[in-house]
């Protein structure tokens, strides 16, 4: 599957997603994390974890450095778990772009005209941008995921 970038969508993301969804226990993914390749032809899987540390999620989002040492876009997708007390307990995938501020222009460019391919093709309808940090704290995706309601 091509984007509009030309950037086209690796197999593997579509699997990666899947397993999110449909596999359950211990080695169940809590999140993917995605990237475009070095060579910009491909999105690729650049990690699958069932790490249920909403921390440790945020840590290796924001961590991720390009080829040059530089703090590196990327998308991922996170499965928000929260409880509406009566209403009982929920799950809702959250797809999350985040793009650091310190991203080459060319980059940015790059992950903004593919997000939206990708995005509906793991056909996620939650979606967060996050230039910063605080742009995805936990109260921001738990209020996104829950609607509004938490």
């Amino acid at each position: 599957m091509s984007t509009p970038s030309g950037v086209l969508i690796a197999d593997e993301c579509i699997t990666a997603y899947r397993e999110l969804l449909f596999t359950r226990g211990s080695h169940k993914p809590k999140f993917v994390l995605y990237r475009i390749s070095d060579d910009e032809r491909s999105i690729v899987v650049d990690e699958r974890s069932s790490e249920t540390s909403y921390e440790a999620f945020l840590g290796k989002l924001t961590s991720a450095v390009d080829g040059e040492g530089r703090q590196a876009p990327r998308y991922a997708v996170y499965d928000v778990e929260y409880d509406l007390n009566e209403d009982g307990r929920r799950t809702t995938t959250v797809f999350i772009s985040w793009m650091p501020d310190a991203t080459p222009m060319r980059r940015r460019m790059l992950y903004a005209s593919s997000k939206e391919q990708l995005r509906r093709a793991l056909d996620i309808k939650i979606s967060i941008h996050a230039d910063d940090v605080h742009d995805i704290e936990w109260r921001t995706v738990l209020r996104e995921a829950s609607g509004g309601r938490l």
